[in-house]
């Protein structure tokens, strides 16, 4: 039998695709959402993450008489870039300080204590060097704090040329979660790393691909989302990935530290020349950018909103990094993690969520005042929940409705 031309053209056309009549055979994926409103939010979170254009700093050199050790400039990836990065420094660190072979590394001074320094820290004295401290202008008001744990190498800005060694970089790390997750981290438990499904829009880059492409995560699936009240979003690729618990993991960082007798102070540091150990790992973030004259470095606003146990606990079991269209018909990011526990400077022993709404990445906004600060951020929060609202719900978000799953 002659298969009609247009018949082939259509084939044709879904194979360049990459998957075949996805109208019809998509899986379809029945998910609970989350209830957003005033009475579900816990808490609305803005933060700056600290991103250097083009690629993170992590080198060595001798400078004003200290040999510094960078390791720097991850944006909002930190916590999927932690322990490749800083085993790089290390490494670079270790190249110097071979070129002194007659020179015993005296005690070392870490300089943040973000997920980069407090690792940088352990991962030293593991290594059997001396640790004087760890020195950080804030403790607990930093991104490390509020990272919303999709394990992805999302929010990097980087060269073409750099591209391969941030591959090796996440790589690296995602293997240090595959250890956590299967129990056989030496300092972090099993509970702080777990596999869960993402949902990405086709046209969505999910950050993992590489990690697909290299056979380290399940390959992707197409899959139709179906939020039983009436919205549904097809053509959706469904991933495989680590939800990080970063709060968890922060805590366990620190109890690490406290174990290993590592002291942690709090005091700004505006010059190296004020630091009296002679090797100084930076790994101070945003303060890079005055500490290291780094005129890379940007700040880079992003803005977060937790969930309270009204909102449901079933959302819980699945992530969302999607592109949606705003009611302005431009396009942003809407993300759903189900972060479990939030800390800051007021309770650092964490308080339970129930998942994180996000998100934003507004970048220079170093410049800005505190009060273009304050505009900036209710502008924000607003479009923020108008898009997860209208992405799980398919209306903007309405503050004292509460929505109800009305299936059509």
């Amino acid at each position: 039998m002659k298969v009609p031309s247009y018949c082939v053209s259509l084939l044709l056309g879904l194979m360049t695709t990459g998957r075949l009549l996805a109208v019809e055979v998509e899986k379809v994926e029945h998910l609970t959402p989350p209830l957003i409103t005033t009475a579900t939010i816990d808490q609305k979170i803005a933060c700056t993450r600290p991103m250097r254009e083009g690629k993170f700093n992590i080198s060595a050199e001798e400078k004003e008489g200290k040999l510094l050790v960078h390791c720097y400039g991850h944006g909002g990836s930190g916590c999927t870039t932690s322990w490749g990065s800083v085993l790089q420094a290390i490494e670079k660190f270790e190249e110097l300080q071979a070129q002194k072979p007659n020179k015993t590394a005296g005690p070392l001074r870490v300089l943040g204590v973000g997920i980069i320094g407090l690792t940088a820290a352990i991962e030293l004295t593991r290594k059997g060097y001396q640790v004087a401290g760890i020195t950080a202008s804030e403790l607990y008001e930093i991104p490390s704090w509020k990272n919303a744990g999709y394990f992805a190498l999302v929010s990097v800005k980087t060269d073409p040329v750099e591209q391969a060694n941030l591959d090796n970089i996440g790589l690296c790390t995602f293997l240090e979660y595959k250890k956590i997750s299967e129990g056989k981290h030496p300092y972090i438990t099993a509970e702080c790393a777990r596999l869960l499904p993402v949902y990405c829009s086709e046209d969505t880059e999910s950050g993992v691909e590489d990690l697909e492409k290299n056979g380290f995560i399940p390959q992707r699936e197409y899959v139709t989302l179906d939020f039983g009240n009436g919205v549904t979003h097809p053509h959706f690729v469904k991933y495989i990935t680590y939800f990080m618990d970063t709060t968890r993991i922060m805590l366990q960082l620190r109890a690490e530290v406290d174990r290993l007798k590592i002291p942690v102070e709090e005091k700004e540091i505006t010059a190296f020349d004020q630091v009296s150990e002679e090797i100084v790992f930076n790994c101070t973030g945003l303060g890079a950018k005055d500490l290291n004259n780094d005129d890379q470095m940007i700040a880079v606003r992003g803005h977060l909103v937790n969930l309270n146990s009204e909102s449901g606990i079933e959302h819980m079991n699945y992530m969302i990094y999607t592109k949606v269209k705003e009611l302005d018909g431009s396009y942003a990011t809407v993300y759903m993690f189900p972060k479990c526990l939030q800390v800051n400077e007021y309770d650092t022993h964490g308080r339970a969520i129930y998942g994180t709404l996000g998100g934003t990445f507004i970048p220079h906004t170093d410049s800005l005042t505190e009060g273009q600060l304050r505009k900036l951020d209710k502008v924000e929060y607003k479009k923020l929940l108008d898009r997860n609202c209208l992405f799980f719900w398919g209306k903007p978000y309405e503050p004292t409705k509460l929505n109800t799953i009305t299936v059509q």
